[in-house]
Parts: C-alpha cells; structure tokens; sequence
C-alpha cells in the first residue's frame, strides 16, 4: 500500500518517487500534471502545455486506504495531451454560438454595403443612428472611467478587504438611492415638462435603483451575522489570486476582449439603424431593422456572456489545482497553470461554456422571478427536454463544476444538484433575499458564500445603474442632434443609456471575475473534498469558510 501524503494541506508531505508510473483507467480524468517530456512533434503542443487529465496519482490513491468512489471524484493534476485526443463537451452549442457570430458579421457586411452614411448637407435628424454618433464621446469617456473605477476597486479589494466591505454596506444603498433620485427629478425639466413617453418611462424606471437599495439593505442586514466570514472569504480569494498571479493577467486580457469587442460590435449596430427610408423628411426605421438590433444585442450580450464564462472555467481549472495538489512536487508555474486552463477552456469546454451562457440568458431572469410552484411547473416540463434540474442548469457553479470535472454541463448539473449540503437546489446561490431569510439562518448552508459574492457583485452593479441612468439623462437632455431644429436632447436617448449600462457591466464583470471566479471555484472544490473524504483534507480553512465552522473541530 502506497501512502501519497495527501491527506492534508498543512503536512507538506512530498510524494514518493515511485508514483510516476502510468496505470490504465476506463473514465478520463479531468487534469494532468506538467511533465517535461523528450518527445516533441506535430501531434503535441509545444513545451506540453495542454490541459487534459492524467491518472499518475489517483492511481497511487487506488491502492491506498481510501475507497475507489472517494478518489475518482478528486480532480487529478494537469500535463500534456495530443492534439488529436482532446474531447469536446456540447459541441452543437459551440457551432451554433460561432454560426450566430459568422451571422452577426456576414449581416453587418450586407447592411453597410446596401447603407450609406448621410451627408451634413442632409441630416437624418433625430434617430438611433445620430444618437449614438453625437454620443461617441460620452461613451469613451464611461468606458474611461469604468476601466479606471475596476482597477481601483480590484487593488483596493486585494489590499483593504475588510474597510472596503464596510464602505460598501454603507455606500451601496446611498448611490443607488442617488441614482434614482436623478433621473426623477431630471423627468421633469424635458421641453414637455414631464409629458412625453420618455419622461414618463424615465420617472417609472428611476424606482429600480430605490427598489434595488431596499432589497441591498434587507439582504445585507438578513446575512449580518455571517459578514466576518464573508470578509474572511474575500480575503482567502486574495491570497490564492496571490499564490497564482496569472489569474490577475487572465483578468487584464479579459478586460481588454470586452473593451475591444463592446465598441467593435458599437460600430456595427450604429449601422445597422441606417435602415430606413425618409417620409416628408422624417427618417423612419423600418421594421426589420428593430428585429435585426435585437439579434446585434443578443449576440453581444451572448458574447460578453461566453468571455465571463471562459475565464470562469479557466480560473476553476486553476483553483482547483491549487486547492487539490499545491503541495505537489514539481509544482508548475501559475502561467503554464492558467494557460492550460484556458486551452481547456476554448477547446474542450468551449460548448458547454455557449449552452450555459444561452441559458442563462434564455431563462435565468425568469427563473430569478417566478414564484416557487410556477417553478416547478416549468422544471417538470424542462426535464423532459434536458434531464437535468432547470435551476441547476442556470446556476452559475454548474460551470464552475463542468470546468473542474471536465464535464459536459447535463451531467455536471445532475452532479451538483445532489450536493445537497451546498444549498444550490435555487437557481442562485448569490442574489436570492429568500436565501438570507431568518428562518434560513439555521439549516442554510454556504449564508458567507453568498454574501461574500453579493459584495463582488455591488460595484458592478453601481456602474450599470449610473453609467446607464446617467447616459439616459445626458443624451434625453443635452445632446445635440444635427437637424434636431436647435432642441436638445434624443427620443432615442434610452439606446445610448442602455449601451452605457452594457459598458459599466461589462468592464467591471471582467475584473469581478477575477476573484468571483476564485470563489466559486474555492466552494466547489470543498463540495467535492467534503463529498468525498468529508473535508478538512486539503484545505482546513476554506472548511471553516465554507462549512459551519465546526469541521475542523471534528476532525
């Protein structure tokens, strides 16, 4: 019987010298250790970078103590893998992500053949076109200032944890109030003085950020008694983003996709409402051309969705491999670490990363919003299309969980949907005020967890609101349109705020995703460690983080 030394994260045991050897296994693994090897040629990546799994010490766990059920389920390390033997996971929703794209592209090759530009000699007056065109510097400078605020936020969070998340709690509900205040006030000093249809929509919609305030308020006061295990869990993240700092790098790139995407996709759907015809000098937008925007912020938003997503499975592969095998001697470089993650990710989980971004699109607002027997209902009818729980499907660890099992994302939900000590039967595990309710407070698992990821979520959600409410009044009431008669303003000042609020949400998510990514990874690992060998294991702190704070005094 061999003893590997992995039975917990503090002993530092080194592994023998005998567990290099290859042992055949019918399931394939998720990761693979890096190994220098001598052979090179066309059929492996070079320096043997590619992320796939390999069975060198899970099969030393076969022969020691520990049941064969406990360690099929412990994510191997990672090494490298032929090119020709890389699986795919989902792979229709991979070729119908990239027909939609080739679509989006071919589309917008069509429609700037069939349109052109309209001289200053005869404006097209007030229409979506000149206002995103009028408002270009406005949105440079959100996008400006969005990069700038995520940054801040990012270093302050890795060095002032603890005072930033107090702020937080104070500020949160203080900007959103702010920002519902402005554009109600602002509803009434239009031309019409608070009489047209987007006074009215304008005074309507500034009750989201007040309701969105009360809603903080209770769920933070609900969850106050698990805030210093919420800080705690921020603080964990920090230092494995520490102890891996191409994650942080992964963010940066991250950041610079959506950046590059968000206003290459901003030229193309400007354009698009070119599509039009002049009646008694009035330009109006033809009917397909409404039908043709929605497909353009469909495929945006899908693509914003399918970036997150690639770096979620990227920063799990990554977490996991710390969480699991740190002590693992040769240890690989965080950089060979995250770039093997992310080869997994494009390739091997590229489709299951398209499926759970469509759902999630699709149908997770109104799974959010449904009440719980209406729910069921639609979950009944679900499963008979896809066997696997609706609110699992959505959920966001399910991901985390296909990228660290090297899953497809059916068989990935059915998985973490019986760990029931998680808590994850809702098809949230963040944003829920029911999860916070008091009756809750004492069989609800993971209450830190949750509150940890409602901090992250706080400051991207602040920028959406002020970046989008504030773009809304600022092109409703200033903007000047070229053929606009010498009024001020834009009915269509809603589309520059809704492209305003896609920015905020955007640039801040890719650095959210950074530590976001962290955390989810760090809970699901302990879900498998604590399904496996009960935990306490390999990590004893994310033990006393995750669980009730009692584990380890089983142990």
């Amino acid at each position: 019987m061999v003893d590997i030394g992995l039975e917990s994260a503090i002993d530092d045991n080194e592994p023998p010298d005998d567990l290099t050897y290859e042992a055949a296994d019918d399931s394939p693994p998720a990761f693979q250790q890096f190994r220098s090897t001598p052979e090179s040629g066309p059929g492996l990546l070079r320096d043997s970078k590619i992320f796939h799994g390999n069975r060198d010490l899970e099969a030393a766990m076969m022969d020691s103590s520990r049941p064969p059920s406990v360690v099929s389920t412990v994510p191997a390390t990672m090494g490298p893998m032929a090119l020709g033997e890389l699986p795919k996971h989902d792979v229709f929703w991979g070729s119908l992500y990239l027909i939609g794209l080739a679509a989006l592209f071919s589309t917008f090759f069509l429609v700037f053949l069939h349109t052109s530009t309209p001289s200053s000699k005869v404006p097209l007056g007030d229409t979506i076109y000149t206002a995103l065109r009028a408002s270009s510097h406005l949105l440079a400078v959100d996008t400006v200032v969005a990069v700038i605020i995520s940054l801040l936020w990012l270093a302050l969070l890795r060095s002032f944890v603890r005072p930033l998340v107090y702020i937080l709690v104070v500020a949160v509900p203080l900007i959103l109030f702010s920002f519902s205040l402005y554009p109600l006030i602002s509803s009434y000093k239009g031309v019409e003085h608070g009489n047209s249809i987007q006074d009215r929509a304008m005074r309507w919609l500034s009750f989201v950020p007040f309701l969105t305030a009360i809603i903080w308020s209770y769920t933070v006061f609900q969850g106050r008694h698990s805030l210093h295990k919420a800080v705690g869990i921020l603080e964990f993240s920090s230092r494995i983003l520490a102890a891996n700092p191409a994650l942080l790098t992964l963010g940066f790139a991250t950041l610079v996709a959506v950046i590059l995407w968000t206003w290459l996709w901003l030229a193309m759907f400007t354009r698009v409402f070119l599509g039009g015809h002049l009646v008694s000098s009035i330009f109006i937008i033809d009917f397909a051309t409404w039908w043709l925007g929605a497909f353009f912020v469909l495929m945006y938003l899908w693509t914003l969705s399918v970036l997150s997503g690639l770096q979620r499975v990227a920063t799990a592969a990554t977490v996991s491999q710390w969480y699991f095998h740190r002590n693992a001697a040769p240890a690989p470089s965080s950089r060979d670490i995250v770039l093997a993650g992310l080869t997994h990710a494009s390739t091997t989980q590229f489709g299951t990363i398209c499926l759970a971004t469509l759902l999630a699109l699709a149908i997770r607002l109104p799974v959010l919003l449904l009440p719980r027997r209406l729910l069921a209902c639609a979950s009944l009818f679900a499963y008979n299309l896809v066997p696997s729980p609706i609110a699992s499907l959505t959920n966001p660890l399910t991901l985390t969980y296909a990228g660290i099992q090297s899953q497809p994302l059916a068989p990935s939900a059915r998985a973490l949907s019986h760990m029931t000590y998680l808590g994850l039967q809702g098809p949230t595990s963040t944003l829920a005020p029911r999860s916070f309710g008091a009756r809750n407070q004492g069989n609800a698992p993971l209450l830190p967890y949750r509150l940890s990821k409602l901090l992250l979520h706080a400051t991207r959600c602040i920028m959406a609101v002020s970046l989008g409410f504030g773009g809304w009044v600022a092109t409703a009431r200033q903007l000047e349109v070229a053929g606009g008669k010498g009024v001020r303003g834009s009915v269509y000042a809603y589309v520059v705020g809704m492209v305003a609020g896609f920015i905020g949400w955007g640039v801040l998510g890719a650095m959210e995703g950074v530590l976001a990514g962290i955390v989810d990874g760090a809970v699901v690992c302990w879900g498998i460690e604590r399904g496996t060998v009960g935990g306490g294991r390999y990590c004893l702190e994310a033990g006393w983080l995750f669980g009730d704070g009692r584990e380890e005094e089983r142990e």
